[in-house]
């Protein structure tokens, strides 16, 4: 592995790493599935080198794979995240932001896995439809339709009545 590829890598962290935390909700988890992807990487024979990000990707998505078989965490909540600051957001919109975002983290955590990932990859990382394709070794009409079910079931989801009485409740109106 030649200096260019550990600068590609470096250029690589933190998509790998919003993915891996969009997949687990957990900053920990997130860096331990990177750190293992790269593990790998430097004990590989350099074959993927050339497509070292589809491969760095599937090897990060199927660590957390193993990890929920091997644990069976598939129910556990998303921790808050501290990475959210916002010093120029008055308190009550960033608390808001907060209750918000937490609100979407747990009705992504709903979503199948593979609905997960594809909407990750293309929403969040801004992959497009031929890339998340190639990183998850899958045809592009079943990206187009995970990813259509993905936002479909949060849309019907985040406009239920439910998210409505969560922030009326918590902005003090009833």
């Amino acid at each position: 592995m030649g200096d260019k590829d550990i600068n590609d890598f470096i250029d690589l962290l933190p998509k790998l790493r919003r993915f891996a935390y969009g997949l687990c909700g957990s900053s920990v988890v997130a860096e331990d599935l990177v750190q293992e992807a790269f593990t790998r990487l430097l004990s590989s024979d350099g074959r993927e080198e050339q497509y070292m990000e589809r491969w760095l990707f599937r090897i990060v998505r199927n660590l957390y794979v193993d990890l929920i078989r091997k644990e069976d965490i598939r129910d556990r909540h998303y921790e808050q995240s501290r990475e959210f600051s916002g010093s120029d957001v008055d308190g009550a919109a960033q608390i808001e932001n907060l209750v918000t975002l937490s609100y979407v983290r747990e009705l992504m955590e709903k979503l199948p896995t593979e609905h997960c990932e594809v909407l990750l990859l293309v929403a969040v990382e801004g992959y497009s439809y031929r890339e998340a394709a190639e990183i998850l070794d899958l045809p592009i009409g079943t990206i187009t339709s995970r990813l259509a079910r993905a936002r479909s079931k949060l849309l019907n989801s985040y406009s239920g009545s439910e998210f409505q009485e969560m922030v009326a409740a918590d902005s003090g109106a009833q």
